[in-house]
């Protein structure tokens, strides 16, 4: 059989088909970094949890969603069908934490022969296909090491408090991390940059949105244009950004006002088969939509409101569960975690 590719998503997929890379090319499309993840490597488990909270957050049907999760997984399960198994993944956090769990997969299975990793520091999904078949050159076997690096940061990143992935970043410094998984150390810590602050509750995107509305609203699409390059590795796609926008607007004291609807409703009617007339009206009205900075919002970057308390936030980073009483913090000044009170 021909060798299997793994990539990040449908847009990496179509350019390594227009670089004439051969194999079967399968996206693993999911936003890891959003939502609940169960510890484990079981696929089938994992998915069930993700297509929950996907189908939810997206305002997408969960049949759909968990059909796509089977058919993905099944590829994967039946790895040892393959001549070779090539995994192509980029910098950013998106990727990392889907290369994590791959790795750790691999990690659990004992026939794992043909196995390698085509590392990226830039965007595959823009690459040309003259690069495209370059860094198919340097593409590496798959060590143990590399398995057991990835299997200890998805323990740590599942783990049903940040405790573990803070751990495992302290010793990030060490060479094997960045020798092995170059890109993992960085993406894990612009990850738990994603609980709250101490002060303000904000997550650091969250604290990036309201200040860049501090000179005055912006539409949607602006925001998340200007925010989005903040990120020396961006990860952050368009509908999670959505999501900490909901988040904030349509919380019990709102740290922005402006949009018209819940995103899912703009997601969900954005891949509505067989209407794009209404999904591109849906997603255009939240995109162009002008928001602006509550006077909540304005304290809350003073630290004088605390978002993730009083508005009593409820989600989840990997294995975390975020809420009252169990709201784990992380203090981005110093670079420690806060215990819950």
């Amino acid at each position: 059989m021909p060798k299997l590719i793994v990539t990040n998503g449908e847009s990496a997929a179509e350019r390594l088909r227009a670089a004439g890379i051969k194999g079967h090319i399968l996206p693993w499309q999911d936003m890891l970094h959003d939502g609940p993840v169960p510890p484990g490597t079981d696929l089938e488990e994992v998915s069930d949890v993700r297509a929950d909270f996907l189908s939810q957050a997206l305002g997408l049907p969960f049949d759909e969603v968990r059909a796509d999760f089977a058919h993905r997984d099944a590829q994967v399960e039946v790895h040892i069908a393959y001549s070779q198994v090539e995994l192509w993944f980029e910098h950013d956090l998106f990727d990392q934490l889907q290369l994590i769990q791959l790795l750790s997969y691999f990690s659990h299975e004992p026939e794992r022969m043909g196995l390698s990793l085509v590392q990226a520091s830039h965007y595959l999904g823009v690459m040309a296909p003259g690069e495209m078949r370059a860094l198919e050159a340097h593409r590496t076997p798959v060590t143990h090491l590399m398995m057991e690096t990835a299997r200890e940061a998805w323990e740590a990143f599942t783990a049903p408090t940040p405790r573990p992935l803070a751990t495992f970043l302290s010793r990030s410094q060490v060479s094997r991390v960045y020798e092995v998984l170059p890109h993992l150390a960085p993406a894990l810590h612009r990850l738990i940059a994603e609980l709250p602050a101490p002060r303000s509750g904000l997550s650091l995107t969250e604290e990036r949105i309201l200040r860049h509305l501090q000179d005055g609203p912006m539409k949607v699409a602006h925001l998340y244009a200007a925010v989005h390059s903040m990120d020396e590795a961006q990860f952050l796609a368009d509908l999670p950004f959505f999501l900490r926008l909901d988040g904030l607007a349509f919380a019990h004291e709102p740290l922005i006002f402006g949009l018209p609807f819940r995103s899912s409703e703009a997601a969900g009617m954005r891949f509505s088969p067989g209407d794009e007339s209404a999904a591109e009206r849906s997603y255009r009205a939240y995109a162009s939509a002008e928001i602006a900075l509550t006077p909540t919002g304005a304290a809350a970057l003073k630290g004088g409101f605390d978002h993730a308390c009083q508005n009593a936030v409820d989600r989840s980073i990997g294995g975390t569960h975020l809420m009252p009483g169990a709201m784990w913090r992380f203090d981005r000044t110093i670079g420690s975690l806060v215990l819950p009170n």
